[in-house]
């Protein structure tokens, strides 16, 4: 049993609600940390990623991007290709992402290097909330309507856009019952050898000031799983090295051959 609660399944979604939708910071963030689910849950429901920070940033010299990551112009058609095979409808809502986000005042970069971005969000970083909720705002109002489960990142490995995300989402819901805080892949394993800084659930919900009700896990088909990450060809050298690493990462969360996905229910009070 964890700290932060006893594990269950999630053979419950389905019945329950009729729309999923995984909010997904960045062009793989969705299909890193959901894709084993989003696969067992489409052709059972509705199925929705809404991607975040898919805009191009301005005056980029694509042969030389920032800090090496491919610019948005590629990944968007990668995701497009990952989702269509998945069956999954996609919105990208063409926000920047940090490493592209400026301030109002001066125009200088308000994370201008890769260790920058593992922070909480700056006072000046204003345009990404406001365009974030513009965005989701279809989705929020038919919620009524049509019962949808949100899922959005709990912010493991301390991405300020992760982070962004769910502060803003958990700010317009009502009910603790239509969110799921999903675990961050790969910053859930990698524990900041390579991206992101260590941290744990726990750390990363006492930052949110919420407490962890309730760990569901998600048992994946890796060889399922490895076939939709291999569309974010761009993104497979920065997150996991080379191709050969894939699996063995993937793995590093894993029971009876399957890799594991991890999903918090929370309450929305001071975390202890």
């Amino acid at each position: 049993m964890s700290a932060l609660g006893p594990k269950q399944l999630l053979n419950w979604i389905s019945e329950r609600f009729a729309r999923i939708v995984v909010v997904s910071p960045h062009m793989d963030d969705a299909i890193l940390s959901c894709g084993g689910l989003l696969i067992d849950l489409v052709g059972k429901m509705e199925c929705v990623t809404v991607t975040v920070c898919t805009a191009d940033p301005e005056n980029t010299d694509p042969s030389n991007p920032p800090h090496g990551i491919a610019l948005p112009s590629q990944r968007r058609d990668e995701e497009v290709s990952a989702m269509r095979a998945l069956g999954c409808r996609l919105v990208q809502l063409n926000l920047l992402d940090a490493i592209y986000r400026c301030s109002e005042s001066n125009q200088n970069l308000l994370y201008p290097s890769l260790d920058s971005l593992w922070t909480l969000p700056g006072a000046e970083d204003t345009q990404h909330p406001r365009a974030f909720l513009e965005g989701l705002k279809p989705f929020l109002a038919e919620a009524q309507q049509r019962p949808t489960l949100f899922l959005t990142p709990a912010g493991i490995g301390h991405h300020v856009d992760h982070i962004l995300c769910t502060q803003n989402l958990l700010a317009q819901l009502s009910s603790d019952d239509s969110v799921l805080l999903y675990e961050d892949f790969p910053y859930v394993v990698d524990q900041g050898v390579h991206v992101g800084v260590a941290d744990s659930a726990e750390k990363a919900l006492a930052r949110l000031k919420v407490r962890g009700e309730t760990c569901f896990e998600h048992g994946a088909q890796v060889d399922a799983k490895m076939s939709l990450i291999s569309h974010y060809e761009s993104q497979i050298d920065s997150i996991f090295g080379s191709h050969d690493n894939v699996r063995p990462l993937l793995m590093k969360n894993s029971r009876d051959g399957k890799t594991l996905e991890r999903f918090w229910r929370v309450s929305r009070q001071a975390a202890h």
